[in-house]
């Protein structure tokens, strides 16, 4: 297990040069914009504007504290509709080529956004809250946890809060990921399992 905590993130522009972005973990360690396979951050959204392209890219996206947001895409890829995000909104996942403009509905928010290189991995984002729960991801070869609220003690006897991000590896002896943990009242964490598409390259 590796973990970061907010002594170790690097804030930096947008790649659109819109907005700040705040990078919490990447993979490989030290990749740039271009050359990662994912790469886990959040961003304050001041007004309102078109979101970074990022080509062969996916993307899941989640608030983390603000009023919400709008996402306006391109009417073929969203259907032509608009997607409405807040706190307590699932996390909503779209493709980094799609042109969408975000549109704030009062005031500056802070999300959360998971990007993955569409030939190499999957991911999947989960939002957990208070209580206990048992993680049994079976086919990743990666989990990301992310304590935006509250904290939670894992059951290794480490305890995320505050911001703190943790980074699991399969275990090759059983494979996949599994772990057992609770978390407090009131506590909001996010979890990223990550797939490798050929395990080979990986």
């Amino acid at each position: 297990m590796r973990k970061w905590t907010r002594q170790d993130y690097q804030t930096m522009p947008w790649k659109n040069g819109g907005g700040s972005t705040t990078e919490l973990a990447i993979f490989p360690s030290g990749a740039s914009l271009d050359h990662f396979v994912w790469r886990l951050s959040t961003a304050e959204v001041s007004s309102n504007g078109p979101f970074s392209h990022f080509s062969q890219i996916d993307r899941t996206l989640a608030i983390l504290s603000g009023d919400g947001l709008i996402l306006h895409g391109d009417s073929e890829q969203s259907h032509g509709g608009s997607i409405f995000l807040k706190k307590d909104s699932l996390p909503h996942q779209f493709q980094g080529e799609t042109p969408i403009n975000a549109e704030l509905l009062h005031g500056t928010v802070l999300d959360l956004n998971m990007m993955t290189r569409r030939d190499v991995c999957t991911h999947h984002m989960q939002r957990l809250e208070a209580g206990s729960h048992f993680i049994e991801a079976n086919d990743a070869q990666q989990l990301l946890l992310f304590c935006a609220e509250g904290s939670a003690r894992l059951s290794t006897g480490e305890v995320l809060q505050d911001y703190d991000c943790c980074l699991f590896d399969e275990e090759h002896e059983h494979g996949g990921i599994r772990l057992n943990l609770h978390a407090s009242e009131g506590a909001v964490l996010y979890m990223m399992r990550i797939q490798f598409l050929n395990m080979g390259d990986s």
